[in-house]
């Protein structure tokens, strides 16, 4: 009986160098070691069309806290250039996760001058070597972006004109008025800002000149086409929001 015992356990440490030595069990140890990846993304346009310049793409993991600890803060970060309906391939990377098994989040923040810029989270669990993800991202136009600010402005108006001058609901209306015409024109001002502080620098001069010939007019027309300025206090916000821009446009 104790010989056939050593003779088990020897087989068993037998296969288990092997598994060392060879890649027969990489996707045993691969699991137990927290690996994700690799990851195939791909941009689609929510109207379908196919811009003419290409997206940037960043990759970050991050790690939320408990009570305790946390473990690396951030993670996986990547930036990457696809064209809509272009597959890019994120690599595959083990992350220093507490629970090495745990799903990790992702997330994938998409920047382009003519759609919304967001981030896309994503919980990915271990996967073997030879597994790629794929994923899809659907991007909206920033022009629709606009009108859904306009919109909640517009509600905020509505309300104001159905309401008695002194009532509560005329001066909620009024506020939602201001605010929201407010954080159209920051919304304007952000997304510019964003294009040229965060997307351009990542392509060559060239490609920036481009960029900035077709969009400069473009981003004036929708700067200057909310008047406001600013509504921080809110005490004055009237007085702004009938007034032109006092800043002038920067420009990309």
């Amino acid at each position: 009986m104790k010989d056939y015992k050593r003779k088990t356990a020897l087989q068993f440490y037998c296969v288990l160098l092997a598994c060392f030595l060879t890649t027969s069990c990489t996707t045993v140890f691969d699991k137990a070691h927290g690996y994700r990846g690799p990851i195939v993304v791909t941009i689609e346009t929510e109207d379908g069309s196919v811009p003419e310049f290409p997206f940037l793409i960043k990759s970050a993991y991050s790690e939320s806290c408990g009570h305790s600890s946390c473990g690396i803060d951030f993670g996986y970060k990547y930036f990457k250039t696809a064209y809509a309906n272009e597959p890019i391939t994120f690599p595959r990377e083990r992350l220093d996760l507490l629970q090495p098994n745990a799903y990790a989040s992702i997330e994938f923040t998409v920047t382009h001058p003519n759609y919304h810029h967001r981030g896309f989270p994503r919980g990915f669990a271990p996967t073997d070597a030879d597994d790629p993800i794929h994923v899809t991202f659907t991007v909206k136009p920033f022009t629709e972006q606009m009108e859904k600010v306009a919109g909640w402005a517009e509600q905020g108006k509505v309300m104001m004109q159905n309401a008695a001058p002194d009532s509560n609901e005329h001066f909620n209306g009024k506020m939602q008025f201001w605010q929201e015409r407010f954080n159209l024109g920051n919304t304007i001002t952000r997304h510019i800002t964003t294009i040229k502080t965060f997307y351009l620098p990542h392509f060559s001069p060239s490609m920036q000149l481009r960029v900035i010939e077709k969009y400069q007019p473009i981003f004036r027309a929708w700067y200057y086409g909310v008047p406001e300025t600013d509504c921080w206090n809110k005490m004055t916000c009237q007085e702004h929001i009938l007034k032109p821009r006092e800043a002038e446009y920067e420009g990309l």
